[in-house]
C-alpha cells in the first residue's frame, strides 16, 4: 500500500501516528543533549579559575595569536582541579557505558514508551538536583552526573536502544532512513541548543540556571510524550486503520509478539553484527576525538578564543544534521524510485560517511596556520560522518527488527569505549609536546580510524533479516517464497545477499 494514498481521521487528519513519533524522539533526543552537555559549558562558570595553576592558565597557540584574554575575569564558586574536572566531565560516560545492553533489553522487556520516557523523566529529575549536588560536594555531583549517564542508556543508553527498538516496530522499510535519521538528529540540535544557550543562562541568570531551565523543558516533554506515544501500532488509539495497516503489512516481522528468546550466542557469531559494532566504534572514535578535543585545538594551535571555540562546536553540529537529513532523505529517494536497491544505497552512504570524513580530517590536520581552511575541512569531514545514520547506523533494524534495540546497545557500547578513550590519547600525545605535528599524529590516527570501521562494515553490510532473527512461522514462510525468489532468478534478475525485499524492488522496477 503506497502511504502516500490512506485517508486519516481524527487526530491523524492532521498528522500520521508514526510522524508523531518521530517528532517526538527528535525532541527527546534534544532534550537528552541538552542535558548530557550543559556541563561543560556551565562548568567553566561554576570553576574558580583564579585557584588554577598559572601553567594550566597559559595558553599560547603556535600560529602566534594568543588566546587568552588577560581581562580580568568572574571566578566561580568551585576549586576543582583541571584533574577533577576531567573526571567531572567523563562521570557521565562511566554511567553511560554501563547500560548500554541492558538497555535494550529493558525496551523488550518493559515497552519502549515506558523506558525511553521514563529515562528522559529521571534524567530531568537528576538534572535539576545538580546544582544542590554540587553544593553537597564533589562526590554529590560526581555520583548525578553517573545516574545521568546510567538513565541515558536509553538515549544512548537505555535512550537509543529504545528509540531503535520502537522503528523495528513503527517504521516501514521505505522510510526507516528518513524517519530514523530525523529523530536522531534531535542528538545535533541538542548539541547546538546546549552550547549556545548554556553560555547564555550563566551570565544571565546564573549557572545553576543551566541545569534548572533544560530539566524543567524536558518534564514538559514526559507529560505529552505518555500522552501521544504507544509502543506497537496495533495499541495506538489515535491511529487510522490505513495507517495501522500500511505499517503492519509492510513490517514482514511479528514484532507485538512478547515472549521471544534473545539468541545471543548466535547475535556474537554473527559477522554483521560484529562489522556494526567495529563501525560504531570507529566512527564513534572520530566523532569523539573532535566533540571533545577540537576546543582545545582551536585554542591552543589555531588560536581561536572561548566564544569562537562555541560557534565552532556549534557549526559542526549543524553540519552534521543538515547531512543526516538530506542524504537520509536521499536515501529512501532512490529506494522508492527503484533507483537503487537497499543493499547499494547502505553501501554508498557508508562509504562517504566514513572514507570521506577520514580524507577532510587529514586536510584540516595539513592546512597550517590557515584557520578558514581548517575550520572548513574539519566542518566538512563532520557533516559526512552524518551519512553512517543512513548508512550502516539503521542497520540494526533490518537484519534484525525483533532485536534491534539489543543490537545497537551492543555496537554503541563500543562507541561509548571508544569516547571514553580518544581523549586519553589525545592528552598522552600533547601532555609534553602540544604542537600541530602532534595534532596532525591525532587526525591522522582517527582517519586510519574511520578507513579501517569503513572497509569492516562494507565487507558485512547486509539488509535482509538474519535466521536467528526469525522465528519458526517465518523460516517457514521464506521456505515457501524460495521458488518465486528463483523465479526472478530465472528472468534474468541477479539475487542477492539483501534477500526477499530487494528482489521485490528489482521485479517491481522490471515491470
Amino acid at each position: 500500500m503506497n502511504p502516500r494514498l490512506f485517508k486519516r481521521n481524527k487526530f491523524s487528519d492532521l498528522i500520521a501516528a508514526r510522524h508523531v513519533l518521530a517528532i517526538w524522539l527528535f525532541f527527546g533526543m534534544l532534550n537528552a543533549y541538552t542535558m548530557r552537555t550543559n556541563l561543560s559549558v556551565a562548568i567553566v562558570a561554576m570553576v574558580n579559575s583564579t585557584g588554577q595553576d598559572s601553567d594550566a592558565q597559559a595558553s599560547a597557540d603556535e600560529c602566534g595569536i594568543n588566546a587568552t584574554d588577560t581581562e580580568e575575569e568572574e571566578t566561580g564558586d568551585f576549586n576543582w582541579s583541571s584533574y577533577q574536572q576531567g573526571v567531572l566531565l567523563g562521570a557521565f560516560y562511566y554511567g553511560y557505558t554501563i547500560m548500554q545492553i541492558p538497555g535494550g533489553w529493558l525496551e523488550r522487556k518493559f515497552g519502549a514508551m515506558r523506558v525511553y520516557g521514563g529515562s528522559i523523566l529521571l534524567c530531568a529529575i537528576l538534572t535539576m538536583l545538580t546544582p544542590a549536588a554540587a553544593w553537597l560536594g564533589f562526590g554529590a555531583i560526581f555520583t548525578c552526573r553517573f545516574l545521568l549517564g546510567f538513565c541515558q542508556v536509553y538515549i544512548k543508553g537505555p535512550i537509543f536502544p529504545s528509540s531503535y527498538g520502537m522503528w523495528g516496530k513503527w517504521a516501514p522499510p521505505l522510510e526507516r532512513s528518513r524517519l530514523i535519521s530525523f529523530s536522531q538528529s534531535g542528538v545535533n540540535w541538542g548539541s547546538i541548543v546546549a552550547m549556545s544557550l548554556s553560555g547564555v543562562l550563566s551570565v544571565a541568570l546564573g549557572w545553576e540556571s543551566c541545569f534548572y531551565v533544560f530539566g524543567i523543558i524536558s518534564l514538559f516533554w514526559c507529560v505529552f510524550w505518555f500522552f501521544l506515544i504507544w509502543d506497537i501500532p496495533d495499541s495506538h488509539p489515535r491511529i487510522s486503520e490505513e495507517e495501522r495497516s500500511y505499517i503492519v503489512n509492510s513490517i514482514t516481522t511479528n514484532v507485538k509478539k512478547s515472549g521471544w528468546r534473545v539468541p545471543w550466542l548466535s547475535i556474537f557469531k554473527s559477522p554483521q553484527v560484529w562489522g556494526l559494532t567495529i563501525g560504531h566504534f570507529c566512527s564513534s572514535w572520530g566523532s569523539y576525538t573532535l566533540l571533545t578535543s577540537l576546543p582545545q585545538y582551536m585554542d591552543q594551535i589555531l588560536g581561536f578564543n572561548l566564544g569562537a571555540n562555541g560557534f565552532m562546536s556549534s557549526l559542526s553540529s549543524l553540519a552534521i544534521w543538515t547531512f543526516k537529513v538530506f542524504y537520509a532523505w536521499l536515501a529512501d529517494y532512490t529506494r522508492q524510485r527503484y533507483i537503487m536497491s537497499t543493499i547499494q544505497v547502505r553501501r554508498v552512504l557508508t562509504s562517504l560517511g566514513m572514507f570521506l570524513p577520514a580524507v577532510f580530517l587529514m586536510m584540516g590536520g595539513q592546512m597550517g596556520c590557515n584557520r578558514g581552511l581548517a575550520v572548513l575541512f574539519i566542518t566538512i569531514s563532520s557533516g559526512f560522518s552524518g551519512c553512517n545514520t543512513p548508512g550502516f547506523k539503521v542497520n540494526h533494524v533490518e537484519i534484525a527488527p525483533k532485536f534491534g534495540g539489543i543490537l545497537f546497545g551492543i555496537a554503541n557500547t563500543a562507541g561509548s569505549i571508544a569516547g571514553s578513550l580518544s581523549p586519553l590519547v589525545v592528552g598522552a600525545a600533547t601532555a609534553e609536546e602540544n604542537t600541530r605535528e602532534q595534532w596532525q599524529k591525532i587526525f591522522g590516527l582517527s582517519a586510519l580510524i574511520y578507513v579501517i570501521g569503513g572497509i569492516a562494515v562494507l565487507l558485512t553490510l547486509r539488509v535482509d533479516e538474519r535466521e536467528w532473527a526469525k522465528d519458526k512461522e517465518a523460516r517457514q514462510k521464506d521456505n515457501t517464497q524460495q521458488t518465486d525468489i528463483m523465479v526472478f532468478d530465472n528472468v534474468g534478475f541477479e539475487k542477492t545477499e539483501s534477500g526477499s525485499e530487494d528482489d521485490i524492488y528489482k521485479h517491481q522496477k522490471h515491470e
